[in-house]
Parts: structure tokens; sequence; C-alpha cells
């Protein structure tokens, strides 16, 4: 031991090689998931002791359905994988070790590995907007969307003070959603109906006044979906007073206050769903990295590093690489369980190849869009196929029950609004 850097006790040597395996995103789980039992020594690292279902985080935001009906705890999964509650902040690739610090004590400590996968996923880029970190909530983990509910109660209790001024109330009702991929797109209309289903009623008098501003620095929204269901959403979304501003890039972010090239938004509420960038750890490997993810090639290996691979959002795979998106990654997962058994035999291992099953989004109101290989279309049935889909993409039979009582609940008795 040297100062506070501890080894942990490595599992006794069986004979198998050691699999460690960063992050329990889509990636890591997946492969984890996908793994036989008793092929490798397994390790999992992690700073989170569990799996988050992201596609289904706006929805938390407000109380569609509860944090942990989202969550799996990894622990109880996969019983028989050694799990260490901590993030990874450096490899050693010449001694084989990841120097790790544990996310419950601060401990130090390294783990050595024979492969080594990197599915840390990514970080919140700000492209360099002034004020992101410090004045605007993100939405990528649970604790973000507890964050984000509790804001927005907060703004209408407060914007019930006596005595306030007209600008100030509206001010406190204003909520600026920055980005408009899906996630922004789909925490608008979470927003919007959180505001028309439950607080129209609890606040008759403020809800009204209530203003969602959805801005993207593009020319239009949903960039990566069909152009006619783009303009489709931005259409719904007029209809139901979400203002859309498109072609408008921040600036900075103050407090109370979005700042665009050509205007300001007063508000109580900032999200920013600008987009990923890459983690500490991956700043840190001295790779060139591409687009800010690692380069893999099609056996997604890492080039140059020996029994180092990388996949979801951390790696670039192809040029352009592929989407940064749960479905690469979750098939990524999946594929690299398949190579491993295929080296472990010594046989090659086989290129990846995507598949597209197309994309979803919720654009509030009870309805969806489906944007499918060969198939298009949005309104409530897309809504119902939306719900359909992630029931049966949920890990376990505990969760997917969790989210169709949580849904039927919303339904029945509305979303809770108890600001705690």
């Amino acid at each position: 031991m040297t100062g506070d850097r501890r080894e942990p006790a490595d599992p006794v040597d069986s004979g198998r090689l050691r699999l460690v395996i960063l992050g329990s995103g889509f990636a890591g789980f997946s492969l984890l998931s996908s793994l036989p039992a008793g092929l490798f020594d397994v390790t999992l690292v992690s700073p989170r002791n569990y799996f988050l279902f992201t596609p289904l985080l706006p929805s938390a935001a407000v109380g569609t359905v509860e944090f942990r009906s989202i969550l799996e705890p990894v622990r109880r999964r996969h019983r028989e994988v050694r799990f260490l509650e901590a993030a990874a902040e450096g490899v050693d690739r010449q001694a084989r070790r990841v120097a790790c610090r544990s996310s419950v004590t601060g401990e130090t400590f390294t783990v050595g590995y024979d492969l080594l996968v990197l599915a840390v996923g990514a970080a919140v880029a700000d492209y360099g907007v002034e004020g992101v970190h410090e004045h605007a909530l993100t939405l990528y983990s649970a604790a973000d969307a507890r964050r984000i509910r509790s804001r927005i109660l907060e703004q209408f209790a407060g914007a019930e003070v006596p005595g306030l001024e007209e600008s100030e109330v509206l001010r406190r009702l204003t909520f600026v959603v920055c980005g408009g991929g899906a996630t922004g797109v789909e925490l608008a209309a979470e927003i919007d109906d959180l505001v028309e289903d439950e607080l129209q009623g609890v606040y008759p008098e403020l809800a009204p006044r209530a203003r969602i501003v959805l801005v993207e620095a593009m020319d239009r929204i949903l960039g990566g979906f069909d152009e006619a269901l783009a303009e489709y959403t931005s259409e719904h979304f007029r209809r139901e007073g979400i203002e859309v501003m498109t072609s408008a890039p921040v600036e900075r972010i103050e407090p109370g206050r979005v700042v665009l090239e050509d205007g300001e938004i007063a508000c109580g509420l900032v999200v920013w769903a600008g987009g990923n960038a890459p983690r500490e750890l991956v700043r840190g490997l001295g790779i060139e990295l591409q687009r800010g993810r690692i380069p893999v090639d099609p056996t997604l290996r890492v080039p140059g590093w020996t029994g180092v691979f990388a996949l979801g959002d951390c790696a670039a795979l192809g040029d352009p690489p592929l989407p940064a998106t749960a479905q690469v990654a979750q098939q990524q997962g999946k594929h690299l369980a398949k190579a491993l058994r295929r080296i472990v035999k010594g046989e090659p291992a086989p290129p990846f190849t995507f598949r597209s099953f197309g994309m979803l989004a919720y654009i509030g109101a009870g309805e969806a869009l489906a944007d499918l290989p060969g198939v298009k279309w949005s309104g409530r049935t897309a809504w119902l196929f939306w719900r359909s889909v992630y029931i049966t993409k949920l890990v376990s039979l505990a969760n997917k029950m969790k989210v169709l009582f949580d849904w039927t609940k919303a339904a029945l008795f509305g979303r809770d609004v108890s600001r705690f």
C-alpha cells in the first residue's frame, strides 16, 4: 500500500481471465447480462449501484413514473459478479490496472485486469456556454430528475407569494429547456403535461401563466428524426402552447435568465439538454479522440491497447460514428459478450454490425413519434406503441410491473405534486 491507495483482495485464482467492466449503463449492463456465468472472473466498477433506464427519465422528472421504477440494482441482478461502487480515474496499460476512487468513502485503490471494457458513457457537453454548470440543471441521472421535479414545484410555490410583481410571477413560471433533441423534446412535453394535468387544478390562477420554451441552436428540432415528424412535433407544440425557438444559440446562462445571441428569456428554471462530452477518464487516456469519443475498430477493440474494448456513448465506431443511443450501446454489449466467448476459445472476434430499429419520442398530450425503418407515424397509436416498446425493454419483471402501475396510477389519480 502506498499513501491512501489500496489494493483490494483479488478473487481467488481460478484460472479464468479477469474481466473488468467500467460502467453500469446500457453498454456495460447489456454485456454483463449476456455473459455466461463462470466464463470470467468479472468485476464491475461503477459509481452508481444500479442500472438506469434513461429513456423514461423525462417521465420520472414530472412524476409520470417513479424514480425507483426505472432502476435495477446491480447486486440483486448479478450476485455472482464482484461489484465495486467506485469511479474509475485512470488506466495503466502497462501494468494492466485501473485506478479507482470509492464513491462511498473516497478511498482510492486499483483493480487488475486481463480484459478491460470501457463503458463509462458520456458527460454533459456545455459547448463553451458560460453558466451551464452553475445555473442550469441537467437530465442524466435519477438525482437530476428529482431536482427538476422539485424545482418545478418550487417555482409554482414561489410564484404564489403575495405582493410579487407580475413580471416576477411570470419569470418564476417560465421553464426553458435548452436542446431540441429527443431528451429536450420529451422533457418539454412532460413538463407541459404536468402543468395541464395536475398543476392546473392545484394552482388554477398560476398554471395558465406558465410558459415552456424549447430552445434549439440548429434550424429545426429532432435533428436525428425524419423531417416531417420533426415538423409535426413543432406544430403539435405550438398547439399545446409550448414555444419552440430554433436557430437560437445560447450565449450564456445567468441566474434567472437565458441570454441568446439575439435576445434573452427571464426564467425560473433552465434545463440543459445540449449533448455529450467525454468523461475525465476518457480525456486522460492519452488517446486521440474522435468527436470526443474513443475510436474503436470493427471488433470494438481500442487500437494499440491490448485486451481493451470500448462500448456505448464513450466509443466511436465508423465515420461518422454510430449515434450515442441506448440502442447502439445495448447491441454492442450483447455483441461483445458473444465475441469474448470466441476470444476465450482462441477464435477471432467478429465485427460489430448495428441494426437500427428506429427511434421513438414522446411529444406530450398522449402523442408520440415512431421513426422506424420504412414506417413513420405519429399521434395516439404511436404513443401506445412507444409505451409497449419501453415496457418490453425494461430489464426485470418487477420494473415492468412498477412502470405499468405508475402509468395506471397517474391516469387514475394524477401525479404526486408533493415537494420534499
